[in-house]
């Protein structure tokens, strides 16, 4: 907020237009996040460390483990990315907690509908006593792993349209102070009251076409099975 009020001030000071400092503020506001690289590897790497435990809890429950046991015995093994929240099952469970309610919070700290499917198949073996329950688990690995394949494809697809944002923003940012520089009577109708009026109105339409621009390349949220309450 200190930054985005002293931008601000310092551009209606240089410029002399209160609008200009308006439209200042804004800038300091939003183009960091839109200028930044966003780290797109975080879902990829959890949806994928689960179906690498999902396959470790197949294997243990192939070997004749319960499912309660198959957690302990793989909480120590989890990928890094679940890790804790694995851990931390298995402390749930070795405490006393339900299985249903323990399961359920172990989606809930994920966070990520991979987890929620397979969840979602743990609660059905237990609640149910649904059959081949291994072979559900190794099918779930397979789907989540085709999964993070089209999560990777889709980013990649999108970093061309970050990058296209990007270059847009600084061309424009850097043509109006290149004009405030070196050709100040070009701007000087904005200083009128009609051309604060005018300036707002381009702002306004600069801002709405970048919103626009960003929702093409701003992942949506996805879909999840359970919510993030524990007793949903």
């Amino acid at each position: 907020m200190l930054l985005v009020l002293a931008t601000g001030s310092i551009v209606a000071l240089v410029t002399g237009w209160p609008v200009a400092g308006i439209l200042g503020g804004v800038a300091a506001f939003a183009l960091p996040p839109v200028l930044r690289t966003p780290s797109l590897g975080a879902s990829s790497a959890r949806a994928e460390a689960v179906a690498g435990w999902t396959e470790l809890i197949r294997d243990a429950m192939s070997a004749s483990a319960g499912l309660a046991q198959a957690i302990v015995v793989t909480s120590r093994a989890a990928p890094p990315a679940i890790r804790p929240a694995v851990q931390l099952l298995a402390t749930r469970l070795a405490s006393g907690v339900a299985m249903e309610a323990a399961l359920r919070e172990f989606a809930a700290d994920v966070e990520d509908p991979a987890a929620d499917l397979v969840v979602c198949a743990l609660l059905l073996a237990t609640t149910a006593q649904a059959q081949k329950l291994t072979d559900v688990l190794g099918a779930l690995a397979s789907s989540t792993r085709e999964d993070v394949a089209m999560r990777q494809r889709v980013d990649a697809s999108r970093a061309g349209v970050r990058s296209g944002v990007r270059t847009i923003v600084l061309f424009s940012v850097s043509f109006v102070v290149l004009l405030l520089i070196f050709a100040s009577s070009y701007l000087a109708p904005y200083g009128s009251v009609t051309g604060q009026m005018m300036l707002a109105l381009v702002g306004m339409c600069y801002v709405g076409g970048l919103g626009l621009m960003l929702r093409l390349v701003r992942p949506r949220p996805a879909l999840r099975l359970l919510g993030s309450d524990p007793g949903r």
